[in-house]
């Protein structure tokens, strides 16, 4: 289980299970999440994961646009008949997910054991 990390994210894959956190608190600059978005959609076409769970452990702030590259995680990993949990999120962001009604769409877990426990 080695760590691997690119520019804005970073992930080790246990047991077919590959997690993946990111390497800036803040992610809400158009440039950092356009290539968040390449190197997440990377993970699933190029590298064909298909088990995946998002950390946000250290995020502090995410954008709409963000939220909008987890969705479409999400999508490119339903077709590849794969699956997305997201975890370790603080108060504030659960909140927005929330909000936003995603968190109806997505699968989220208190820590990165639980979410791993449901694989």
């Amino acid at each position: 289980m080695s760590q691997v990390t690119a520019q804005h994210i970073q992930y080790k894959t246990t047991n077919f299970v590959t997690v993946v956190g990111f390497t800036t608190p803040y992610l809400q600059a158009e440039e950092v999440i356009e290539k968040v978005g390449v190197e997440l959609f990377d993970l699933v076409e190029t590298k064909g994961l298909t088990k995946i769970i998002l950390s946000f452990n250290g995020v502090r702030f995410v954008s709409s646009s963000m939220l909008a590259q987890v969705v479409k995680l999400h999508k490119r990993l339903a077709k590849a008949k794969g699956r997305l949990r997201i975890c370790c999120l603080t108060p504030e962001l659960s909140e927005v997910l929330r909000v936003s009604q995603l968190d109806k769409l997505l699968e989220i877990f208190p820590d990165e054991a639980s979410a791993l426990a449901k694989f």
